[in-house]
This record gives C-alpha cells, structure tokens and sequence, in this order.
C-alpha cells in the first residue's frame, strides 16, 4: 500500500523516479523497488521520500476511511520500522488539520536521527513511560515520566530511548510534517 500511494503523489507532484531519487539522496532503482512493494523502506528513506514530496510519512497509509473526530486505540493508523525499534501510531484522525499528534514508541536503546521536514514546525514531546535524551540546538536534554519539551522542529538533531524500558512519548507537530 504505501508504494502505490508514493508512486501515485511522485506522479502528481511532476516528478521522475531519477528527479525524486535525486532528492532524497536515493536511487531511483530502489524507489521503483518501494513504489512496486518489492522493498520496504527503512524510517529514515521513507522520511526523505515524504519529505520530497511535501507531506507527512503517513500520507502514504491507506486513506480511505472518512475520519471521525474520535481515534479508537485499536483503529489508529501505524508505522512501525522493526529494523530501527521504533514506531508511531497517529493520534489525530487525519493530517488535514493545523495539528498531528502521534504516539511514538522506542524500544531501550533506540535512537532516531532527526531528518530535515519539508517546512518549517513547532513541535512539544510529553514523556508517558521510560526514559528520553533529546539534542534540541547544542543542548542535550533527558525527560523522565511527565517531563515535555517544545522546540522548533528544524533544531531537532536527535533523539533516543535510554534506560530499560520501552519509551512512550506523546509528540504534537504544527503544521503537520512528520
């Protein structure tokens, strides 16, 4: 599913397997690979792929539901990339508003990487269990349980789960960009 639905917004953005893999830094050989559902992308390709192409990494889930203003916690919309251990599940009912809140969920010792997004955000963190070090700017910061953070999103470097247990943070992003 999510290789037609990155086939079909390269398509309506203009935009060639060579033009895309140029901007994402990846070939257009695996982006063809992705868009045929022969791959899967890792979190950090699919951040680039969607960061190209302007819009959220969970543009690319099925759609087709009309959204209801209440989420159900076993009809969320989830990302999980086993191989990073780490996933998200969107808390909002679609990416058509101001705001999108997502769960993020880190297994110990997972760590992410912030990617450059397609605009500019403003971005608050809530820690609901474990342990996390973020790097906003140059400053290091570690959250416990009931600890937030908001930042601008471009001075996001990183992030990881630290401790030994799984991290749960709540994470609201204006406008929607993840």
């Amino acid at each position: 599913m999510i290789g037609k639905r990155i086939c079909s917004r390269r398509k309506e953005a203009g935009l060639s397997l060579r033009e895309l893999g140029r901007r994402t830094g990846l070939t257009a050989g695996f982006i063809s690979q992705v868009e045929n559902d022969r791959v899967s992308p890792s979190l950090n390709s699919l951040q680039r792929i969607a960061t190209a192409l302007e819009v959220p990494m969970f543009y690319f889930l099925n759609d087709n539901a009309t959204p209801d203003m209440v989420v159900r916690a076993g009809e969320r919309r989830r990302l999980y990339f086993a191989h990073s251990h780490m996933g998200y599940d969107l808390l909002t009912p679609d990416l058509k508003r101001q705001t999108m809140a997502v769960m993020i969920h880190m297994e110990p010792g997972a760590v992410r990487i912030a990617e450059p997004l397609a605009k500019p955000t403003e971005q608050w963190m809530y820690v609901l269990q474990g342990r996390l070090k973020i790097m906003v700017g140059k400053t290091a910061n570690v959250l416990e349980p009931g600890d937030s953070i908001y930042y601008d999103g471009e001075a996001l470097h990183e992030f990881a789960s630290i401790g030994d247990e799984e991290l749960r943070i709540i994470c609201c992003i204006t406008p929607p960009a993840l």
